[in-house]
């Protein structure tokens, strides 16, 4: 008996993480070929990305079957039916998460700690990447990054964007280049699936309007791009800022103005340093050349300050802009050698101002951002309106933790954690104020809050007091 018909890239997810799937059904192609045997245990991920390659999206999984967590668990995928048509492009459902406040700060907690494993391997790997270029010239392990890119995009696709409760760094810049990687690559995947879904539902929705269809049902297959293409755009998203591993370090860590000369030598990281690198090993595909290339391009015609000059916004498919925007927000919130990192309400805030209503497609893309981010990301710094501070822990809600009094003096007391969305009274968000750089208010933070900012381990190794 078929208990649930699930997405095969769910099933590469669950494996990717250390889990294990079996069928219990034979699998066949449309030629009748077997492509999995239904008693095999399916522990790598190239057995399903052959089914996924084959033109099978989705498959079948009887009760003789399972899909297994890494500890052997049985877990449960539901039944994946297809949905009706959409009748909102932008109709996005939320992952279901547990209403109790209490419950469901242990579970940020534990996706924190997961989140941030997760991000210091994939930066250990960049970083490893970097310094074999800069020794081979260009060579670096193409299979260890396209790996850790799956991993951080299919990590982040299950979890609802869990680096976002991953600490930002507000004090040091050291290690940017590939924290920088890691952020993006991770909230760029889960952007461009939002993205994929709106936009995907949307032409659907728009080929089926026809008269000469009137009555008949879509039959919501449509997808404007597909699992393999998605795959790749993640890989890029983790390296196309390698072009930088070429550019002399000192640029990185100038605190002035750059000279017009090194502005030059920064912007040859796209079309000369990351060409030749992709070139040197074989990464030739039309996703990577562009993303590489072009994700200072322009996100809508004529858009100033954008490289390389007479650039069309027709150059720049709807990836590559994912890129751009993703490496402007991160850049952000990031602290740099000349900047200090922006608060992420204010950043969320600032672009979407600066996008909207620019162009239909950057519409699409700016709503995947939002929705992904959400309005107040978690690390934000908000002001209630009874004039207390408060830390953002999630965007759900949101779900923020107080931590000075109305006069902003810290409270020496940690408070509960409450959903300020539900405030409509002096707990709730006051819109109007806003703090800009977060770094400017450490010392005014308790201990309960700073831990939370930095983990202790962090404070230690960059020599801040723990207390």
């Amino acid at each position: 008996m078929i208990e649930s018909t699930i997405s095969i890239d769910k099933l590469i997810g669950v494996v990717r993480q250390g889990g294990r799937v079996k069928t219990g059904v034979d699998v066949y192609d449309s030629n009748g070929t077997l492509l999995l045997s239904k008693d095999v245990m399916v522990d790598k991920t190239k057995p399903l990305k052959i089914i996924r390659n084959n033109g099978l999206l989705k498959v079948p999984v009887a009760s003789s079957g399972g899909v297994f967590d890494s500890s052997g668990n049985k877990i449960n995928m539901g039944v994946a039916d297809m949905p009706d048509p959409l009748s909102d492009p932008f109709f996005d459902p939320e992952p279901v998460k547990t209403q109790d406040v209490t419950k469901r700060l242990k579970e940020i907690l534990e996706l924190r700690r997961f989140a941030q494993s997760i991000s210091v391997k994939a930066q250990a790997i960049i970083k490893n990447a970097v310094n074999q270029i800069r020794q081979t010239k260009g060579e670096f392990d193409v299979d260890a990054l396209s790996d850790q890119a799956s991993k951080l995009a299919s990590f982040s696709e299950q979890n609802h964007h869990p680096f976002a409760y991953a600490p930002k760094e507000w004090f040091f810049y050291d290690d940017y280049l590939y924290s920088h990687a890691a952020h993006v690559c991770a909230l760029g995947s889960q952007v461009l699936h939002r993205f994929n879904t709106a936009y995907s539902n949307a032409v659907e929705k728009s080929l089926w309007s026809s008269p000469a269809l009137t009555g008949r049902k879509s039959s919501g297959m449509f997808s404007y791009y597909y699992p393999q293409e998605i795959d790749e755009m993640s890989f890029g998203l983790f390296i196309y800022d390698l072009g930088k591993s070429m550019v002399p370090e000192q640029l990185f860590n100038k605190r002035s103005t750059l000279s017009k000369e090194e502005v030059e030598i920064l912007r040859r990281h796209t079309n000369d340093f990351g060409f030749m690198i992709i070139e040197k090993n074989h990464l030739g595909s039309t996703v990577l050349n562009n993303m590489i290339r072009y994700h200072h391009g322009p996100l809508y015609e004529a858009e100033p300050g954008c490289y390389p000059m007479g650039l069309g916004c027709d150059m720049m498919p709807p990836y590559v802009r994912i890129c751009k925007l993703m490496d402007i927000y991160d850049a952000m919130t990031s602290k740099r050698s000349y900047q200090d990192a922006i608060n992420q309400v204010t950043a969320v805030t600032g672009l979407f101002r600066s996008y909207v209503n620019k162009d239909p497609i950057l519409q699409f893309i700016l709503h995947a951002f939002v929705k992904t981010v959400g309005l107040y990301p978690p690390g934000s710094i908000v002001f209630l309106k009874s004039g207390q501070m408060a830390y953002v822990l999630e965007n759900d809600g949101p779900l923020v933790l107080t931590f000075t009094d109305k006069n902003q003096v810290p409270l020496t007391s940690k408070p509960d954690p409450f959903n300020a969305g539900e405030q409509t009274g002096t707990l709730a968000i006051d819109s109007d104020k806003s703090i800009r750089q977060p770094k400017k208010i450490w010392n005014s933070l308790p201990s309960f809050i700073r831990e939370i900012v930095l983990p202790e381990d962090q404070k230690m190794r960059h020599g801040l007091p723990i207390q």
